[in-house]
């Protein structure tokens, strides 16, 4: 049930409103909005989402910033003398930003999985999230980057839907969602949170239907 205001203490960024609670019963009409499960049975219903909406975009910039680089160190063993060293610092700064900023969105674009599931199971009461890691300021790294599961308990989340407004190049742009607070028992109080939808999807029918899932199993 949306309220006026937010039931958390942190509430999410652009929060809307707050969703039905884990075992309230949804109200209405279920649509099959989106795509569809990746796996539904009795035992668990699985979500798809990546947190990456176009491949190929980032790529782009990478190489583009690999070309900063370049021209960066071209510049510094042939145009820039010793006896100006400003000029020898500002080739030194953009070599390293083109070629930092070109890894950077290379392995972005190319190590994001292609879907982030997202797993309810009934039967643990358990929710499952394939969630990917990545370290904007080492590319390098091969700890900090890749997939780390987490699992919530059922009963410790609470659903907010969002919607942030902002100005892009062509014009007034927005974006909405659900995100998922994970709470400590018995409180109010935030303490991790995930992505259950963007604005490709409707979050909320999601959210319902895995409340419905969760209470009364697939064949609801």
């Amino acid at each position: 049930m949306a309220t006026d205001k937010p039931k958390l203490e942190k509430p999410v960024k652009g929060w809307a409103c707050d969703l039905g609670a884990p075992n309230e019963p949804p109200k209405g009409q279920l649509f099959p909005l989106g795509d569809s499960p990746n796996h539904v049975d009795e035992t668990y219903l699985e979500f798809h989402f990546t947190s990456l909406g176009i491949r190929g975009v980032l790529m782009w910039f990478g190489f583009v910033g690999l070309i900063v680089a370049v021209n960066g160190a071209r510049m510094e063993l042939n145009d820039f003398p010793p006896e100006y060293p400003f000029l020898f610092l500002i080739g030194l700064i953009g070599m390293y930003v083109g070629f930092w900023s070109g890894v950077l969105c290379i392995r972005s674009d190319i190590a994001t999985p292609r879907d982030e599931p997202i797993r309810f199971n009934r039967k643990r009461r358990k929710v499952y999230v394939y969630r990917f890691h990545y370290c904007w300021w080492n590319p390098f790294s091969r700890t900090r980057w890749g997939v780390k599961p987490v699992s919530f308990d059922w009963d410790d989340l609470r659903a907010e839907s969002w919607g942030q407004i902002g100005i892009a190049a062509g014009g007034i742009a927005g974006a909405w969602g659900v995100d998922i607070a994970v709470v400590e028992p018995g409180t109010n109080h935030v303490i991790d949170r995930f992505r259950l939808a963007g604005s490709n999807t409707d979050g909320i029918n999601l959210w319902a239907i895995a409340r419905t899932y969760m209470q009364q199993g697939p064949d609801a």
